[in-house]
């Protein structure tokens, strides 16, 4: 399978998403809260604080926009794994459909984060909790997929040649440990520690730079066969 310019540009925005969403979050939540369970009273004050704030809405815009840029990285590790010659689909699939899930999970969790703002003015201290709440909630429960998109995804590339074991290695273990840690902070969900959810990041950066600067697959023509098909081998 021949890697063009195309192809890196493609793997490079995985490491896009990256930024974007953690840009977009430091800007949305400045000046709020950092208790991982506010009381209503504070929730509202954020709430008044953010639609006030030039930057927490661009923020916002950035962190969706960071989410529809995974949509392209999902569907490029789709295709790139279709197109390998690796013909095994266990990991690869797994991958696809985690990916899939991480989102659906993702922008679902936004949706209550603009119906507090929209709503913002009505809301009751309790309410606006419940609803904060069911937003945090959405965003543990979004670590599993995206640690088994990050350790399945690994383990597919691996498979196809398109990533050596050293990143493989990396991925999976990104992959079991937010696993792990998802299950740890699943019984209380609103009080969760992140840390899961970053090690996934971590391991979506460091594939999406590793196939956009040096993919593991280049095609050759062996001389000695130049009528024959290409011969894949490491880059």
């Amino acid at each position: 399978m021949e890697t063009t310019l195309r192809d890196r540009m493609w793997a490079a925005t995985g490491a896009l998403f990256v930024i974007l969403i953690l840009l977009g979050n430091a800007m949305n939540t400045a000046g709020t809260s950092t208790d991982a369970h506010p009381t209503g009273d504070r929730l509202l004050e954020d709430l008044a604080h953010q639609a006030a704030s030039s930057s927490a809405r661009v923020g916002l815009v950035l962190e969706v926009l960071g989410f529809t840029i995974a949509m392209a990285f999902v569907g490029y590790l789709a295709d790139v794994l279709r197109r390998s010659d690796s013909g095994r689909v266990g990991f690869a699939g797994t991958a696809v459909v985690a990916g899939a899930t991480m989102l659906a999970i993702k922008l679902t969790s936004g949706a209550s984060i603009l119906v507090a703002h929209v709503n913002r003015a009505d809301l009751e201290p309790g309410l606006a909790r419940v609803i904060n709440d069911i937003g945090g909630a959405l965003f543990v429960i979004s670590w599993l997929p995206t640690a088994v998109f990050v350790g399945a995804g690994a383990l597919a590339l691996h498979e196809a040649r398109l990533v050596g074991r050293p990143t493989a290695i990396i991925g999976a273990g990104l992959g079991l440990a937010g696993v792990v840690l998802t299950l740890v902070a699943l019984p209380d969900a609103t009080s969760g520690n992140p840390i899961a959810f970053l090690l996934g990041l971590v391991g979506i950066l460091v594939v999406s730079v590793r196939l956009a600067v040096r993919p593991g697959i280049a095609t050759r023509v062996d001389p000695a066969n130049a009528g024959e098909l290409p011969v894949a081998t490491r880059a």
